[in-house]
């Protein structure tokens, strides 16, 4: 409650009563609310949770100030009235959106990219009986890249759709429809620069998605490190993870009238990367449910297809996958890279993707999990030593902001519990991980290493080279016995209860603690 005072109601029953009856009867549509009452320090709060409207039903407005004054926007401790564009895009919302398929009248077929047209017509044929014995002009139309300049003419011209993906410039017709990119610098002198560089990309969308990448990469750091496999070279931001954001942004933009004025903004800062579109999210998909696998709604259904069937200038590759994979993706290579997974911004008449560019798995943490040679860790577990190597306690939670679920993530942190990489400290609900005071070097040769392959050329059995071991060496962990015979745990444990039980070891700690050590008693 920091910041806030309870103060109590007098009547909190009715005041609960009251915010029922204004949300049912005073809203339009009506909203229905969940309430409760609950006593917080000697004081009774009236609690009331309100379920977001689905999207055919916004905006919900004051029914006695009507539709134009009476929808509100809640900006940081207050309201404002939603502008006439917010209000056109809610209420375009609504249904399906069929601007992406709206004909050009003022262009023609010659303003269209020839050769990026067959490349498409080709890929589709290859794959669609329904297309492969029409002519050039019936398959375009079928793609609704060609449609009738108006409901009763004969005279085909491209799409809006068609235009954006194969138009030679677009921006011909849509001046505004380009991608801003502002790139920031590291510092800005007082009478220097605003920007580094501040490049407006045109054209289709194809050659804004490649120009735009460019752009982002010119101004990107390149780090390199050396791991087993050989050197490796990482730019501040994983750019497939940076494509997926600037895809996502052209294809799910609105492009209604209202916001053809609207330009896509990019913009690199010294220490995050945002894309912001015009238009919130479509349909029934809330911020809570991106990153999930099949999780998709397409305000443009048509554009959506035509960029799944149109390349890249001088690639193979196709602009999108169209298959509900991209902020998977971008979220994937982002955990690859150590960093946290993006925020999403979601309002009325934008929508925001930040990419933070602190990297937990620098070179030289990089070579500190290496040298470890731990077998067996994945991308997840070292996330988390890379955390508690920079000083920070490793929790469920933060594992979560790296792309794991809650199950992953206590599996992960009760992993590197069991291989003494870490040590749980707090309660069930706040437990938080951190390196051990004094973890094993793993970087110095084990004097242990070569206990099994002696104990082979000699015949020892597994109990005889466990002890010899356990002689060589002061006091040592079952996880680094089974590590250096090769013996799993629980036979190493076993042979240990053994020699416990014969007097030959003793051991130091809980029975059941992964930090419990074992040393060698007796002489003969």
């Amino acid at each position: 409650m920091r910041g806030f005072e309870l103060v109590g109601l007098t009547d909190p029953v009715k005041a609960r009563d009251d915010i029922v009856a204004a949300a049912s009867d005073q809203l339009e549509p009506p909203i229905r609310v969940e309430t409760c009452l609950i006593d917080l320090d000697g004081a009774t709060v009236v609690v009331v949770e309100v379920e977001p409207l689905p999207s055919d039903l916004r905006p919900c407005f004051v029914r006695s100030r009507g539709l134009a004054t009476g929808a509100l926007i809640r900006t940081g401790d207050g309201d404002r009235r939603m502008t006439q564009a917010e209000i056109g895009l809610a209420i375009a919302n609504r249904s399906q959106p069929r601007y992406d398929a709206e004909p050009v009248p003022d262009a023609s077929v010659r303003d269209l990219d020839e050769h990026a047209l067959r490349r498409t017509l080709q890929r589709v044929r290859e794959s669609s009986r329904a297309l492969r014995d029409l002519d050039d002009e019936s398959a375009l139309r079928r793609l609704r890249v060609l449609v009738p300049a108006a409901e009763d003419g004969e005279k085909l011209v491209p799409s809006l759709g068609g235009l954006l993906t194969f138009g030679i410039f677009p921006q011909e017709f849509f001046p505004q429809l380009t991608i801003s990119v502002v790139v920031h610098p590291a510092r800005r002198e007082a009478d220097g620069p605003r920007f580094e560089d501040n490049p407006v990309i045109r054209g289709p969308i194809p050659d804004l998605i490649s120009e735009t990448l460019a752009a982002l990469r010119r101004h990107m750091s390149v780090r390199g490190y050396i791991s087993e496999s050989g050197r490796s070279d990482e730019l501040d931001y994983p750019m497939e993870a940076v494509r997926e954001a600037v895809v996502n942004a052209v294809l799910h933009r609105d492009y209604s009238a209202v916001t053809r004025g609207t330009q896509i903004h990019v913009e690199l800062h010294p220490d995050r990367l945002i894309v912001r579109s015009p238009g919130g999210l479509f349909g029934p998909v809330t911020v809570d449910d991106l990153g999930d696998e099949g999780v998709s709604s397409s305000r443009n259904a048509f554009l959506a297809q035509l960029l799944a069937d149109a390349y890249l200038p001088r690639s193979e590759r196709v602009v999108a996958e169209n298959r509900a994979s991209g902020i998977p993706t971008m979220i994937a290579e982002l955990r690859d890279a150590g960093m946290p997974q993006p925020t999403f911004e979601n309002g009325a008449s934008v929508f925001t993707v930040g990419l933070g560019r602190s990297a937990l798995l620098d070179p030289a943490t990089r070579k500190w999990i290496t040298d470890m040679r731990e077998p067996g860790l994945s991308q997840l577990h070292h996330i988390a030593l890379a955390i508690m190597k920079h000083g920070q306690p490793a929790t469920n939670a933060g594992l979560r902001a790296y792309g794991a679920d809650s199950l992953q993530a206590t599996q992960i942190l009760r992993d590197l519990v069991a291989r003494d990489l870490a040590i749980r400290s707090g309660g069930r609900r706040y437990a938080h991980y951190s390196l051990p005071p004094e973890p094993h070097d793993r970087t110095q040769p084990d004097p242990l290493s070569n206990i099994t392959d002696f104990g082979k050329r000699h015949g020892a059995s597994n109990r005889e080279t466990l002890a010899n071991a356990l002689r060589d060496r002061g006091p040592v962990r079952a996880g680094e016995l089974a590590e250096a015979t090769g013996f799993s745990r629980q036979t190493v444990l076993n042979h240990l209860n053994a020699l416990i039980a014969d007097g030959l070891v003793s051991a130091d700690g809980p029975a059941r603690s992964p930090h419990r050590s074992y040393r060698w008693v007796n002489s003969s």
